[in-house]
């Protein structure tokens, strides 16, 4: 990805006064239950429900936890409510666009609370009857795009998010694209000693990507304690895509503002 200085167009604030509507529609032979503007709500809490082991509670902001069986096997990490709104803009799905249109070079992070002025933008949710799926979509009508993200699980695979990226004007636009999940939690940390000892527990984080096969292990260097003793970690979360061959990945977020600010992001092998 290669880019010079990244320009943001003039911020022309929206209007507030959006109509909030609910409906059941129809979404590739599938029953949906449908909220349009419900970013003009205020900020809410769901569920998605499995077939098997698998929990995820998430914030009308994007903000999630997740994870199987129970806390202490969780995948983001196990707050209340209210630290998941408020973690939203750090945990979950993240997704920046560099947009290149009529000649000028754009930024667009959809879902964003703090830059939702800059766009014409709205925003849809959308649940399956099932209640096994949840899709988040925001179209910017001044790009001529829209991006929508799915969560739903897998007994195989654990949890799956899909993206998805529509072109919904009719000018030829130019897209660089980074997207992908923030704050995955290793294995072995407990929901007590995330809450209590989450500094600690930065310091034994150890990510690590396979180049080869695009497998990217999130584990402890070993199990924190006190003792003087070794403790080995044995086990990792894993995290994968689908994305091209020559897309680059990213193991951290450290790199997420030198994208915004138009730099050139490397790959990282070793975090």
């Amino acid at each position: 990805m290669t880019s010079s200085t990244v320009q943001i167009g003039a911020a022309r604030l929206q209007p507030s006064g959006r109509e909030v509507r609910g409906e059941l529609l129809t979404l590739r032979s599938e029953r949906f239950y449908r909220i349009a503007n419900y970013d003009a709500m205020a900020p809410f809490f769901m569920s998605i429900v499995s077939a098997s082991n698998h929990w995820l509670f998430i914030s009308s902001r994007g903000g999630l936890t997740a994870g199987r069986r129970d806390p202490d096997n969780a995948l983001f990490p196990y707050y209340t409510e209210d630290k998941i709104h408020d973690h939203s803009d750090h945990t979950g799905s993240r997704t920046i666009l560099r947009v290149v249109a009529d000649g000028a070079r754009l930024v667009w992070e959809p879902f964003d609370p703090h830059r939702g002025a800059l766009y014409s933008v709205s925003r849809n949710l959308y649940k399956n009857v099932s209640g096994n799926k949840l899709t988040f979509e925001e179209t910017n009508h001044d790009l001529g795009l829209a991006f929508r993200y799915t969560w739903t699980t897998s007994d195989r695979f654990g949890f799956v998010k899909r993206s998805e990226l529509v072109s919904t004007g009719r000018e030829a636009v130019v897209v660089e694209l980074l997207d992908g999940i923030e704050n995955i939690l290793p294995w072995g940390l407990t929901a007590a000693f995330q809450n209590t000892y989450s500094c600690l527990g930065d310091a034994y984080k150890q990510n690590e990507l396979d180049s080869r096969t695009g497998l990217a292990t999130y584990a402890l260097s070993s199990l924190p304690g006190d003792s003087p003793e070794p403790a080995e970690a044995l086990r990792a979360t894993v995290c994968w895509s689908t994305a091209a061959p020559e897309a680059l990945r990213l193991l951290s977020s450290r790199q997420l503002d030198l994208f915004r600010r138009g730099g050139s992001v490397r790959a990282e092998e070793r975090v």
